[in-house]
């Protein structure tokens, strides 16, 4: 999948987004891009929740969705330069209210996705739970939430990071049974969930940049987070609103 995103990462490099400064830095996100795949046609309604640099977003516009990203901060300004290239297909919410509810009427997502976002809500005295209900209320029913980057209690790079302190280290960490109790609590029915990335990604965001090395870099790490599953340093799930 890395060469049918080349022009994608080059892209977003060229717009100086941190976590692609090389393809090996890049390439956490592509099982993100097929989760997404997975569950949604394109030309469905997308909210890209928390969408930061934009990036999940321009991936998206790219496959052909219709896109909505909310935020409470604009990290650069990639928003801009989406809505000029995909003009009525992309809309950009800021609102800088985290506690406030999301500007969207009941229903009208048939995905949302949150790319490294859920498990930062404490920060803005709101919660998992709180979050989650949202989410589902602008779900239309049998809408899919993929929740990605979700950090893993049990990470060994979390557990070596919390004592070096040039690196940032989540205060928030959870288990499988986090992820089941959060769904079942929300109403939410979990289809699946799992660990992924063994392997550091953004120590290599300047280095790397050749597709072979980490085409190779990338079938170690599929290979090493099999093996070391219960370390890996994130947790995926995807859940479906009931009718």
């Amino acid at each position: 999948m890395l060469s049918e995103v080349k022009n994608i990462f080059d892209e977003l490099k060229k717009n100086n987004i941190y976590h692609f400064g090389s393809y090996t830095s890049g390439s956490q996100y592509l099982y993100a891009y097929r989760l997404v795949g997975k569950y949604a046609k394109p030309g469905l309604k997308v909210l890209d929740w928390g969408t930061g640099s934009g990036h999940f977003s321009f991936f998206l516009l790219s496959q052909g969705y219709k896109v909505d990203a909310f935020t409470i901060e604009i990290e650069c300004n990639l928003a801009d330069h989406l809505e000029k290239i995909y003009p009525g297909n992309y809309n950009l919410h800021l609102n800088q209210d985290p506690l406030a509810p999301l500007p969207f009427d009941d229903k009208t997502f048939d995905m949302v996705v949150s790319i490294g976002v859920l498990e930062h809500v404490r920060d803005t005295n709101n919660n998992e739970i709180q979050s989650l209900n949202e989410i589902r209320r602008i779900l239309k029913p049998q809408g899919i939430f993929v929740c990605y980057h979700f950090p893993n209690k049990y990470s060994w790079i979390e557990a070596l990071t919390k004592h070096i302190n040039s690196k940032y280290n989540h205060d928030y960490k959870y288990t499988a049974q986090d992820i089941k109790e959060m769904n079942k609590k929300c109403n939410m029915k979990l289809l699946e969930h799992g660990r992924y990335g063994i392997m550091p990604r953004n120590s290599f965001r300047g280095i790397l940049n050749n597709l072979f090395i980490t085409t190779i870099y990338n079938s170690f790490d599929y290979l090493f987070s099999k093996l070391l599953n219960p370390f890996c340093q994130n947790y995926y799930f995807v859940s479906r609103k009931p009718d």
